[in-house]
């Protein structure tokens, strides 16, 4: 399922004749240490790269899985409170003697419900504001504390 993602280590040797080793002393070349160490760095870039993107892959697989499994679970509940509602019209119905008039009484009682609901929903949402304040709060902390440091740093170079 997940793709794996295998690691390398490369040993870097030199031979008698060659030039990476520094005169005399055995050890290779601090040139090709540096240029060892960039390219085992972008090895390992490379590799951490892919093992995020498999991991990504698979977790997106597993939430579409379970999205979908919430939706067939949604639509049998909302097929069932339909089989309920046509219980409680029925049941009024029998009870008022007219089936017409517990249809009316369960539609204005969901109608009630559902604005209310909406109403409640509606007067919470003028309150809210998409304004991220803490970003904002924490981006004008930041921005003092540079303008400080900027001052700082060019009382210390004068």
């Amino acid at each position: 399922m997940a793709d794996r993602v295998t690691t390398t280590h490369t040993v870097v040797t030199a031979g008698p004749g060659d030039n990476s080793r520094a005169a005399g002393d055995g050890e290779p070349a601090l040139g090709d240490l540096f240029r060892q160490l960039a390219q085992d760095s972008a090895t390992l870039v490379r590799q951490e790269m892919a093992l995020a993107k498999a991991e990504l892959r698979e977790n997106v697989k597993s939430v579409a899985r379970d999205a979908a499994k919430i939706a067939v679970g949604a639509v049998v509940a909302a097929v069932g409170a339909l089989v309920m509602v046509a219980f409680l019209v029925l049941l009024l119905g029998s009870v008022v003697g007219k089936y017409w008039a517990g249809a009316l009484i369960v539609g204005v009682l969901f109608v009630a419900i559902g604005a209310f609901l909406a109403l409640g929903a509606m007067k919470r949402l003028k309150k809210d504001t998409l304004t991220p304040e803490q970003t904002l709060q924490t981006l004008k902390e930041d921005k003092q504390w540079l303008q400080s440091e900027t001052k700082r740093v060019r009382r210390d170079l004068a």
